[in-house]
């Protein structure tokens, strides 16, 4: 190799692994007491995946109860439909004036006309089944369960409540997922130029819209776990730590934590790959490890898919990191260059570069 190829190989490992280190600690920070932590969360990448492993990267996101198979389903809205929900809707909210008037606590009511049945009826069992496994520890008291059981009932009417005044709109958003179903399995999808493309993106921005709902549904469960984790904390201020971890063990998310745990892993993963191939350390294992991650951000948005977005810079690095593995670029001015004389040595073989 000509000293001008190993200088451009120098320069090449140099590079990628100042991108991969600088990209790696800036996904790091500190917080208010100084203490470093995970800024960075992959769920933007798995959210906006297409193409034919979009599924399997969909299953690692928290699915907040399944409102992508429950809520946002195609439903077609005849004018009849529209009718008994408009109707129901307006007597829902004027059963609630009635009783607020009157001092009267109104029943929760999810009808099954309602075009968010299934999901909320999955809201409601999932925060249940968090106030009732939370019942059963021996660190609640019988006050502290009435008070759990309260405000259960409390977060059910106000999920009623919000989502009766969306019904209509939720209607609304449901029937133009049933019209683009329809538009996706009729003829011109596959015909037309741009045609699928629009669908593409049609479909990103009405699956889009229904995070409307779920981040304001989000909000009234992080409200009910706000309250259960003030159960641990009496008037004088000081905590219960057994019920405290009891109220943490009841309210965790696996998905979330799973996804927690991936973020970490991805961020010592980038800021080591960095490191590696700056000092010309283990550069061939740095170089696939760089190699996997960016392939499984490609793997995100397949450049064949309508819609996906472009990915042609982490298609070029990976070949830049194919060509630092191919050449074993850390023998040339990196610590790979020592630790390969010392393995020949050991093996009794002359050392070369």
């Amino acid at each position: 190799m000509t000293a001008l190829a190993i200088i451009a190989i120098v320069v090449l490992r140099l590079a990628a692994g100042w991108h991969f280190w600088c990209e790696g600690t800036k996904k790091l920070a500190y917080d208010s007491d100084g203490h470093l932590y995970v800024a960075f969360s992959a769920e933007g990448f798995f959210k906006q995946a297409v193409g034919p492993f979009a599924g399997f990267f969909h299953s690692k996101l928290p699915d907040f109860h399944q409102w992508q198979t429950l809520l946002a389903k195609p439903q077609e809205q005849t004018e009849q439909s529209a009718a008994e929900i408009a109707q129901w809707a307006a007597g829902y909210d004027a059963a609630q004036v009635r009783a607020a008037r009157e001092k009267k606590t109104a029943e929760a009511e999810i009808p099954e006309l309602a075009p968010y049945h299934a999901w909320a009826t999955q809201v409601i069992d999932d925060l249940q089944a968090v106030q009732e496994k939370l019942a059963k520890s021996s660190a609640m008291t019988d006050e502290a369960r009435a008070a759990a059981a309260a405000q259960f009932e409390f977060r059910k009417r106000q999920l009623a409540e919000y989502l009766a005044t969306e019904a209509t709109a939720i209607a609304e958003w449901q029937h133009e997922l049933w019209r683009l179903k329809h538009w996706e399995e009729s003829p011109e999808a596959g015909d037309l130029p741009f045609t699928e493309e629009r669908i593409a993106e049609k479909k990103a921005e009405t699956t889009a819209a229904g995070r409307a709902w779920v981040d304001q549904v989000a909000g009234i469960e992080r409200g009910f776990y706000d309250d259960l984790h003030a159960l641990a904390v009496d008037a004088d201020g000081k905590s219960d730590a057994k019920l405290a971890a009891a109220v943490a063990k009841a309210t965790a998310d696996k998905r979330a934590e799973e996804l927690a745990f991936m973020n970490l892993a991805v961020t010592c993963l980038i800021i080591t790959v960095g490191f590696c191939l700056l000092v010309g350390l283990f550069t061939r294992l740095a170089a696939l490890g760089g190699m996997a991650f960016l392939l499984s951000v490609v793997a995100t948005q397949p450049p064949w898919v309508a819609g996906a977005a472009p990915v042609y810079y982490q298609v070029v690095e990976c070949a830049a990191l194919f060509v630092l593995f191919a050449t074993a670029a850390g023998r040339y001015g990196g610590l790979d260059f020592f630790l390969h004389a010392l393995w020949r040595k050991l093996r009794g073989a002359p050392s070369k570069a």
